[in-house]
């Protein structure tokens, strides 16, 4: 028997027809003569499903889900469908985004299969039938496990990095707590504080901070209106900013002693708007879409609503080490899905190194 295919087809509203006493319409053509197929069916409620199939196409299984079992049907052949209803599959239109993982992991453990066949979405249906004809081999996202093909290796990368890799622990003896009125540097002698001075710019939104304690100097950045990243000497409390960001919104900050370089990750929708501050003046920036990074969109609602953040760990050779998490404030810790990737910031090159959870 030929190996089972599992169509999924989604479609927020359906085409009135000149009949309007009868349902909306959402027409399906399935044309895979000689196969075995499963079709999945999404929709947003109050349609009518007509499902048609060419000569030798014929479909063993079909299942609806929507907001209710009462407000759609489904005819298969002009046959009206009974026991097709099931809940709890979420209604999406892109095959990205966290609800989409989720669809794939539910119909794969459903059907026993380890990937859809295709998927195809519109948010209205019109008078023409969507066509179900062909296996998508492009669509990498459409595979249950498919991040495991994007994962690169990082032995070619410097020992700071690999070090932080494999030791996994970024933890630091010095907190900074930076806020409207100053910074809190808390190490092992016990907390320190440092009230802003009137001399540089009102803290607007405070964001990150972060402290050298070979130069003692503190860095920290804020958002909104112009934003400024600040410096702040430890051993004489003189606040100073080091450059206008020019109204660019940063959400991860990163110092490197080496380079004397601080690292900015982007906030909101701009993750992987990233910047280079060199105290010498230097300047470097490289920019990388959200969907350039394999697997990021997996941790949120893509589309709808902001993704994680992307910490930036380590900066060495010219690359930076980042990390997206989410769910470390959850009830299971441990539940927690990161990404950890390598950018070179020259190039614009991305490497997924690590994901998972915990």
């Amino acid at each position: 028997m030929a190996e089972r295919e599992v169509h999924v087809v989604a479609v927020g509203r359906g085409h009135q027809t000149d009949n309007y006493y009868a349902l909306p319409e959402a027409r399906v053509r399935v044309d895979r003569p000689g196969r075995d197929i499963s079709l999945v069916l999404l929709d947003g409620g109050t349609l009518h499903w007509q499902i048609e199939t060419t000569a030798g196409t014929i479909i063993s299984d079909i299942i609806r889900s929507g907001p209710s079992a009462q407000d759609s049907k489904v005819s298969l052949s002009g046959i009206p469908m009974v026991g097709v209803q099931v809940t709890g599959l979420p209604l999406v239109y892109r095959p990205s985004g966290r609800k989409f993982r989720g669809l794939v992991d539910a119909v794969a453990d459903r059907f026993g299969t380890d990937h859809i066949s295709s998927f195809q979405a519109a948010h209205k249906a019109n008078q023409h039938p969507l066509t179900v004809d062909h296996i998508d081999t492009t669509t990498a996202a459409l595979a249950r496990n498919y991040l495991s093909q994007f994962q690169r290796g990082y032995d070619d990368l410097s020992p700071d990095i690999r070090t932080w890799i494999d030791d996994d622990d970024d933890d630091t003896e010095f907190d900074v707590a930076f806020d409207a009125g100053g910074i809190t540097l808390t190490g092992p002698s016990g907390p320190r504080r440092f009230p802003v001075t009137p001399d540089v710019p009102e803290i607007l939104l405070p964001v990150a901070g972060v402290y050298d304690p070979t130069s003692q100097m503190i860095y920290c950045i804020t958002i909104g209106a112009e934003g400024y990243l600040y410096s702040v000497d430890v051993r004489t409390g003189v606040w100073a900013v080091v450059t206008s960001l020019d109204e660019y919104d940063a959400a991860g900050l990163l110092y490197d002693a080496d380079t004397r370089q601080l690292v900015l990750t982007g906030a909101f929708s701009r993750p992987g708007d990233i910047r280079v501050f060199g105290l010498d003046g230097h300047r470097a920036s490289a920019f990388i879409p959200t969907t350039g990074f394999p697997g990021l969109t997996d941790l949120f609602d893509y589309g709808n609503e902001h993704g994680p953040p992307l910490i930036p760990r380590v900066f060495s050779d010219g690359w930076l080490l980042i990390e997206a998490r989410v769910g470390d404030d959850g009830p299971d810790p441990a539940s927690a899905q990161y990404r950890l990737y390598a950018l070179q910031i020259a190039t614009g090159e991305v490497r997924l190194l690590r994901f998972g959870t915990g």
